[in-house]
């Protein structure tokens, strides 16, 4: 398939019907093109979605690829669907912590936070938004928890040092600029 054009098509169809970010791997091997022309397809996407009045876009997070709502329609659509899976403030807390400091250990996340964190945190693996990365090779081998892709989908973000980055881009407490 050798046309950018319909490589783009396709891959446009190709990731509607995924509903999920999928990698660029996947892609290559699925078209069993280069990664090159898949970049290429992909460029014709975005500019076609950046380029025409459309409520969906294609975007790229540490997930993979795939094709979503624009921002600008988020609040609408609020409005008019409803919120989807809300997660409690102690669970938005708790996935910052594992989000910033990943890999970490549940005790390390109820130090930082002063409070137990077993529910909470088994609600974040059920939601699939955290996993298990490991255990610490120390008595006891404490299960070390970290972000996954579906959190990465969520929050649109490549991978959690982008959010690191942010977070240091920040102002300081009493530092204005």
């Amino acid at each position: 398939m050798k046309n950018i054009n319909r490589m783009a098509a396709a891959l446009e169809a190709f990731l509607f019907i995924k509903g999920h970010p999928v990698l660029l791997k996947e892609m290559i091997e699925t078209f069993k093109e280069k990664e090159s022309d898949i970049r290429k397809a992909l460029e014709v996407l975005q500019s076609k979605y950046n380029n025409t009045v459309s409520g969906i876009t294609l975007h790229e997070t540490g997930a993979g690829w795939a094709i979503v709502t624009k921002k600008e329609y988020d609040a609408w659509l609020t409005e008019m669907v409803g919120e989807t899976d809300k997660i409690s403030s102690a669970a938005l807390e708790t996935l910052a912590v594992v989000a910033s400091k990943e890999p970490v250990t549940r005790s390390e996340i109820e130090r930082i936070r002063g409070v137990s964190v077993g529910r909470v945190l088994s609600v974040l693996l059920h939601k699939g938004l955290v996993e298990e990365r490991g255990r610490m090779n120390i008595p006891g081998r404490p299960i070390l928890y970290g972000t996954t892709q579906l959190f990465l989908k969520c929050t649109g973000l490549s991978d959690v040092h982008e959010l690191r980055e942010k977070w240091n881009s920040l102002p300081q407490e009493g530092q204005l600029f």
